[in-house]
C-alpha cells in the first residue's frame, strides 16, 4: 500500500492557500499597481511626443519668422539705399543747378562790371581829350556840342579797336 506522508501533503496544502491568499491580497494590486505605472509611462510617452511635435511646429514657426524678419530688413536696407541714391541725386541736380545760376549770375555781374567800366573810361577819355584839344587850341572846349563830337570821334576810335 502507499504510504502517505502527511507533510508533503501539509506542504502543499500550505503553499496553495499561501498562493490563493497571495492571489487574493498580493497579486492583484500588484498588477494593478504595475498596470497603472504601465498606463502611467505610456501617458508620459505620449505627452512627450506631443511636446516635441509642439516644440517643432514652433522652432518652424520661429525660423519662417526669422526668415520674414530677415527678407523684411533687407528691404528695409535696400529702400534706405534707394531713398538715399534719390536725395543724392537730387541734391547733385540742385548743386548743378545752382553752380549754373551762380555762373550765369557772375557772368551778367561781370558784363556788367565791364559795361560800367567802359562808360567810365569813355567819360574819362571825353574830359581828358576836351582838356587836351582846349590846350592844344588855347581855348577852353566847353560846350555840349564839342563835348558831342568828341564823343562821338572817342566811339568810332573805340568801335575799331
Amino acid at each position: 500500500m502507499v504510504n502517505i506522508n502527511w507533510t508533503i501533503v501539509a506542504q502543499i496544502l500550505n503553499f496553495v492557500i499561501l498562493l490563493w491568499v497571495l492571489a487574493k491580497f498580493a497579486y492583484k494590486p500588484l498588477i494593478k499597481a504595475m498596470e497603472n505605472r504601465r498606463n502611467r509611462i505610456i501617458k508620459d510617452l505620449d505627452t512627450a511626443e506631443q511636446t516635441r511635435l509642439d516644440a517643432e511646429a514652433l522652432k518652424a514657426q520661429y525660423t519662417e519668422q526669422l526668415s520674414n524678419a530677415r527678407q523684411e530688413a533687407t528691404q528695409i536696407v535696400d529702400k534706405a539705399n534707394k531713398v538715399a541714391q534719390k536725395l543724392h541725386d537730387e541734391f547733385m541736380d540742385q548743386a548743378r543747378a545752382e553752380k549754373e545760376t551762380m555762373i550765369t549770375s557772375a557772368k551778367e555781374s561781370i558784363e556788367q562790371d565791364k559795361q560800367q567800366a567802359l562808360l567810365e573810361i569813355r567819360t574819362e577819355v571825353i574830359k581828358l581829350s576836351t582838356q587836351i584839344a582846349g590846350k592844344i587850341v588855347n581855348q577852353k572846349l566847353n560846350s555840349a556840342d564839342d563835348q558831342q563830337m568828341i564823343a562821338k570821334t572817342v566811339d568810332e576810335v573805340m568801335a575799331k579797336h
